[in-house]
């Protein structure tokens, strides 16, 4: 093989690694769409669709923070986010928005939000009625949920 051909080898070789690596990441990229499942429970991937979902339902936002690569994330989407009581609950009384900490930097920043997985809760209008810092197994992430309802509803009487 001669060095001319060798060089037109190489560079097709690397402008097909090159194509190869786009495509990877584009197709496992979780926020080139809408809407991502964790465990049994779809979730907005971003701010402005969700809090404006939330505005005409006259529901709550739960905000969950995550990456891809944490342990505690991925264990409380295979148990809780699992749990038919869980996914019944959130399905019935929440907006369901997914932040990944990675990919939406910005988010995780101005929300002081440092760890994963992290959760956030607000009302309809966008004030903050709890956060859940950490990992939580499915019985007591389900008395959380209910507890945020009860201030939720709370809220709601007063006004």
């Amino acid at each position: 093989m001669t060095p001319a051909n060798k060089l037109i080898s190489f560079v097709i070789l690397g402008i097909i690694l090159i194509f190869m690596g786009y495509w990877w990441e584009n197709s496992n990229s979780s926020t080139n769409s809408d809407f991502i499942n964790l465990g049994k429970v779809s979730f907005h991937t971003s701010l402005d669709p969700g809090i404006k979902e939330a505005k005409n339902l006259s529901k709550p936002i739960f905000l969950y923070f995550r990456s891809e690569t944490c342990y505690w994330c991925i264990r409380f989407e295979e148990e809780a986010l699992s749990d038919k009581r869980i996914i019944e609950m959130l399905d019935k009384n929440f907006v369901l928005i997914s932040i990944d900490i990675f990919e939406q930097k910005n988010v995780s920043i101005n929300l002081n939000v440092r760890t994963t997985p992290y959760m956030i809760f607000f009302t309809k209008d966008g004030e903050e009625i709890s956060r859940i810092p950490g990992y939580l197994p499915a019985d007591d992430f389900l008395a959380r949920l209910k507890d945020v309802l009860e201030k939720q509803e709370l809220k709601q009487s007063l006004y």
